[in-house]
């Protein structure tokens, strides 16, 4: 016999929102501060959707908050209703001539101070365009940033040039100086530059990025990467501990080069740019405030450039 399920109601589109705070913040108890409700009335949503549904979303315990299976699919499917919903209300809003909504967006790590990066200048013009519009700005890892778009979860992200999807289209904004580096800690700190021959270099114990990125020069290491990270914070920590060399933003690196804490090595030779690149489905399939977003990251990008 087919189950029939009955058509979402104001109840349980809020149910949802709440299923989406708790996934997204990673338990009941750390969705309190967005929600603005108890523990106890998270759980109780909770429990009346997994009712609603006839599926259990999710596992909590000792062990901690889990989605199970049907959990992610619901999860996956959520975004997408709510992202509808939040298209139809701005299109609504723009018919009526105040545009409205949430834009959800994302960015890696360790970009702020980037000379070049003007996000800050295209937030600042579109919250004047469209000033009631919600912004939501989240910190991704470049290794969870494309399924992060490609499950509407965010609708537009800076990230660094790397293979992704076909559906999502890239374009360069700006770009950014990487360098190799020790930390005070490490036997090196105090070679002389022109001793660190790139054989010498190359047999280093090496933190890699747990992503692929647009360079050549991590083939230049003979041993396995001792270590893995997959933010530039990772990266800096791994460095700054004395065991492993790995690459960092030049203007990231800064704080720790003016303190004594980091040196480059060979930064004749081991240096590269990667491009910074705003991610997002097709022009056609962003919403008007997806559009407008865009917009302002561009010229913002092109005037200062």
């Amino acid at each position: 016999m087919a189950i029939h399920i009955p058509p979402l109601s104001d109840v349980d589109l809020r149910q949802l929102r709440v299923f989406r705070a708790v996934v997204e913040r990673g338990g009941f108890t750390q969705a309190q501060d967005e929600l603005g409700v108890s523990r106890s009335t998270i759980s109780a949503q909770m429990a009346a959707l997994e009712t609603r549904l006839g599926l259990t979303l999710c596992r909590r315990g000792r062990s901690g908050f889990a989605l199970t299976e049907h959990g992610q699919r619901i999860y996956a499917e959520t975004i997408k209703c709510l992202a509808s919903l939040e298209n139809f209300r701005s299109e609504v809003g723009a018919m009526r001539g105040r545009l409205v909504g949430e834009l959800r967006i994302g960015a890696v790590d360790a970009i702020v101070g980037n000379e070049h990066c003007r996000l800050d200048e295209a937030i600042a013009a579109f919250n004047e365009r469209v000033p009631d519009v919600h912004v939501t700005l989240a910190v991704v890892s470049p290794n969870q940033i494309e399924n992060a778009v490609l499950n509407r979860q965010i609708e537009i992200a800076i990230v660094p040039n790397q293979p992704m999807n076909a559906a999502v289209h890239l374009q360069q904004l700006f770009h950014e100086e990487q360098n190799l580096y020790c930390g005070d800690r490490h036997p090196l700190f105090a070679v002389e530059q022109k001793r660190l021959t790139l054989e010498r270099v190359s047999e280093l114990n090496y933190a890699r990025r747990g992503y692929a990125i647009a360079t050549g020069y991590h083939s230049l290491f003979a041993n396995t990467p001792g270590a893995t990270a997959y933010s530039m914070e990772g990266i800096a920590h791994l460095i700054l501990g004395g065991r492993f060399v790995g690459f960092l933003p030049k203007h990231y690196a800064r704080q720790w080069l003016e303190a004594g804490r980091m040196r480059p090595l060979r930064p004749d030779l081991l240096t590269y740019n990667i491009a910074l690149c705003v991610a997002h489905f097709p022009v056609s399939a962003l919403s008007q405030v997806g559009g407008i977003f865009r917009e302002c990251l561009l010229e913002a990008h092109r005037t200062k450039a």
